[in-house]
């Protein structure tokens, strides 16, 4: 049998129990996962915004690298076409697409087209009267680059600009390469240089240092990011 007064202590235990403070051990987990919690949200934020950083650049390496390789592949093109050309086909003047590229030699054409001037010539059907032509003459190896003066009995007579007369013998149509249809001044003095005055030396020295420098910055960045 409970007495009264026991049962008021019992009541009396009981509010105290449930009014107590929290004890200290409980506030310091609190606090923890409080602190974990806020320590997540600050890694999820950062990842968040290095993720769009990640991306743009795996974006602008796979559209670079593209690139790279198409440029490869059409100048592997370009060099297998005018390999078969020169070596297969036995052409004297090798053509990707009906174009060639030349460089004069002389100046028969100066002050239209100088010596050392990179000349593109293009296939044409037809031909007239003041076109300026790259052609084979009979028994040549090398092309001559004139202008046509007079045609005649279907035979091209031709005149270099500088020249005081017309060129000894006419040619016929199977003897063009093709018409001139632009020039690049002086591209020819560069690769004159490269073989006569040992320019390949200074460009394989530029060319290894810039490989060197790249390396370099490489080994540097991937330092400072460890």
């Amino acid at each position: 049998m409970i007495r009264k007064s026991d049962k008021t202590s019992a009541v009396a235990d009981t509010e105290e129990t449930m009014n107590a403070p929290p004890e200290a051990g409980a506030e310091d987990k609190a606090d923890a996962v409080a602190e974990q919690g806020a320590d997540h949200a600050e890694v999820s934020a950062a990842q968040d915004g290095k993720k769009p950083t990640s991306k743009a650049k795996r974006v602008t390496g796979i559209v670079f690298l593209s690139l790279g390789l198409a440029v490869v592949a059409f100048l592997f093109t370009v060099a297998v076409t005018l390999a078969v050309d020169k070596f297969v086909k036995k052409k004297p003047v090798p053509a990707f697409c009906g174009i060639s590229t030349l460089i004069v030699q002389t100046g028969s054409m100066s002050g239209t087209i100088d010596e050392g001037d990179l000349i593109i010539v293009k296939r044409r059907d037809d031909y007239r009267v003041g076109d300026i032509i790259t052609f084979m003459p009979e028994y040549a190896s090398v092309p001559t680059t004139h202008r046509i003066v007079r045609i005649q009995d279907g035979k091209f007579y031709t005149k270099g600009d500088a020249n005081n007369a017309e060129d000894t013998r006419p040619i016929t149509k199977d003897n063009i390469v093709g018409k001139v249809v632009g020039t690049v001044p002086h591209v020819g003095l560069f690769f004159r240089w490269i073989k006569d005055d040992f320019g390949w030396a200074y460009i394989v020295a530029v060319a290894a240092v810039v490989v060197s420098g790249v390396i370099f910055y490489k080994v540097f960045a991937a330092k400072k990011e460890n």
